[in-house]
């Protein structure tokens, strides 16, 4: 008998926004690895996006999920709105570039060794140039525009979906646009009782703690600036919660 790929995996972890903070993803990705101890099977992480900005180590950040490749264990990379913002900005199809450098890019130009004051005029404005995009794109490794490059924008497991930033409620999960994916934060997907066709599972709209509804489960509590990153885990239908701020020996 074929084995069902919907019981493919053991466990399932999906983690929240990271946006650069290194520390936390390896704290995540410690009690990741305590959690899956003694289980048996494959298991498989889904990353739902935003890896990039307002944290103090981008750079790290993405060769920290480069690297973390532990034994049994399968990883998935979604795409968010900052890691597009970044691709629109290195490939100048972006209209204004200071959308992404004021929401967080600075972060991440500086953390890939750009000095911005080099390029700050007399009236105290940043000088975006050919030159300047050249320089901070050779500052990529290229293992990291790889990284960006292969990022996909949801991913279907049993009966999860998982998306950086939502859904339109009244379009099926098939049809779902690209922009809402990234961008949504429409108020009548956030309704509690929403009925969707699967559980989305997704992170962009920072919240104190996570939310958990019949249909819809956020998983980002802010981690650049609460300190806390947080991660859902699916292990035999039951879903249970591992972030930064809880030991994960006392759940």
């Amino acid at each position: 008998m074929l084995r069902n790929k919907l019981s493919e995996y053991s466990q399932v972890f999906a983690v929240g926004d990271i946006h650069g903070c290194k520390d936390l993803l390896d704290n995540i990705h410690h009690k990741i690895i305590k959690a899956s101890k003694n289980r048996e099977g494959k298991k498989l992480i889904i990353y739902l996006g935003d890896y990039v900005d307002r944290g103090p180590d981008i750079k790290g950040t993405i060769q920290t999920l480069i690297d973390f490749n532990p034994p049994h264990f399968k990883k998935i990379f979604l795409l968010g709105n900052h890691e597009q913002m970044l691709l629109e900005f290195i490939s100048e199809s972006m209209n204004s570039p200071f959308v992404w450098i004021y929401n967080g890019g600075s972060e991440t130009l500086e953390s890939y060794g750009m000095n911005l004051s080099n390029n700050i005029d007399d009236t105290m404005d940043l000088t975006i140039d050919k030159k300047f995009r050249k320089k901070f794109n050779d500052l990529i490794p290229k293992s990291h525009m790889d990284f960006f490059n292969q990022l996909i924008i949801n991913h279907t497991w049993k009966d999860y979906f998982f998306v950086h930033a939502g859904i339109n409620p009244d379009i099926p999960l098939h049809m779902q646009e690209r922009e809402t994916m990234l961008w949504t934060r429409e108020k009548h997907f956030f309704k509690p009782t929403m009925k969707y066709e699967k559980i989305i599972v997704h992170g962009h709209t920072p919240k104190e703690k996570i939310e958990q509804y019949p249909y819809r489960i956020n998983i980002d509590t802010g981690s650049f600036y609460s300190g806390n990153l947080s991660c859902l885990l699916i292990e035999n239908e039951q879903l249970s919660f591992i972030d930064t701020k809880i030991n994960i020996e006392n759940k």
